[in-house]
């Protein structure tokens, strides 16, 4: 099983509580997220997290029209700091994203740090990966627009 690690970070305007809500809330981050149809809560979980149901919708390659469906755990590790999503996504993809945030020297400012980690089959966490990253792009340009509103 090989491991791929991706490393993004966004910079916002808004309040932190808002930006870690958005976050926390896997229902509210599957609004902001290109590719989520649908996210359901499913349970607690014994980590102390909440487990969630998710659909996506996505297409591959320009053609191949792919509708993964997993759980998905959101454990918040330390709050207003750090939340850890895992989920073992269609293809025997395991992915750990850990998300951390401070606030900037500007108060109004809040920075979201993003470790993400994905286990599987080289060949496929090697393009699954580059989709992440398109995705969580989108995600907070979304996230930075609502913002502003």
């Amino acid at each position: 099983m090989a491991t791929k690690i991706l490393h993004l970070q966004y910079s916002f305007d808004g309040e932190l509580s808002c930006v870690y809500e958005s976050i926390l809330d896997f229902r509210k981050f599957g609004e902001l997220h290109p590719y989520m149809i649908e996210v359901n809560e499913l349970s607690k979980t014994a980590n102390k997290g909440i487990e969630y149901q998710v659909k996506e919708s996505t297409v591959l390659l320009g053609f191949l029209k792919m509708k993964p469906e997993y759980k998905a755990e959101v454990i918040e590790i330390e709050p207003d700091k750090h939340i850890r999503y895992t989920s073992n996504v269609k293809g025997g993809i395991v992915l750990v994203i850990d998300f951390r945030f401070t606030q900037a020297e500007n108060p109004n400012q809040v920075v979201v740090s993003e470790h993400i980690e994905v286990k599987g089959n080289r060949l496929l966490i090697a393009y699954f990966v580059t989709i992440v990253k398109k995705a969580h792009l989108q995600l907070f340009e979304n996230l930075a627009h609502q913002l502003k509103k």
